[in-house]
């Protein structure tokens, strides 16, 4: 009777161990396994800043931050200058890009010469405007002066735009919707994408 006492006790005081279900070999938390795994960073040995260093021109100090900031981004940008066309100041791309933010800022003025919007910030909010001016491109006034664009670039991104216009567009188009001011598709709410629902009899009879 006391070993069966016994048992008990020891069954209530010690609650029992959950293990491992069978298959899982990753037993660390997650962090602990993304540490584990071998980074594809590069191993390069990095220069400290020495005096001997910086003599030898190993090592580059920039004074404050917004200035080390400037050049990060502009060594980030020559770098991808190739890859993001509209991001190299060397490519009519990123002129047509300049351009067109340019319409949309200056289109703004008026609203705020008219009172709407309460200070020149709130007026200026450029981002709503982003989808604006699509169309245009860098007059040809404009582009003498910027002579080390190519005309060729000129003509290769006015043909670009043209084949977007005729096959791109139209194939995203087609799927897009302009919602009324009335909501009045109710159907839209009777997904089928959902799958709380898959097992259960409700989604069988349907």
């Amino acid at each position: 009777m006391d070993e069966r006492v016994t048992f008990l006790l020891c069954f209530i005081a010690i609650p029992m161990a959950d293990g491992a279900i069978p298959g899982v070999f990753f037993w660390k938390p997650r962090i602990g396994i993304d540490l584990t795994v071998p980074t594809t960073e590069s191993t390069a040995r990095v220069q400290v800043p020495t005096i001997d260093n910086v003599r030898a021109g190993l090592v580059v100090l920039i004074d404050g931050y917004q200035a080390g900031m400037t050049v990060i981004c502009l060594a980030a940008g020559l770098s991808s200058a190739k890859t993001y066309p509209h991001l190299n100041p060397g490519s009519a791309y990123y002129y047509t890009n300049v351009y067109r933010w340019a319409l949309r800022y200056l289109s703004l003025i008026p609203t705020w010469l008219g009172g709407n919007g309460g200070n020149f910030c709130d007026t200026h909010k450029t981002w709503k405007r982003r989808f604006y001016y699509m169309d245009q491109f860098v007059p040809g006034w404009l582009r003498k002066v910027l002579p080390f664009v190519s005309n060729a670039e000129w003509a290769q991104e006015e043909k670009d735009f043209k084949k977007f216009k005729k096959y791109a567009e139209p194939a995203f188009g087609k799927h897009y919707r302009y919602p009324s001011k009335t909501f009045r598709n109710w159907a839209s709410e009777n997904t089928k994408e959902t799958v709380e629902n898959l097992d259960t009899d409700e989604s069988k009879s349907n």
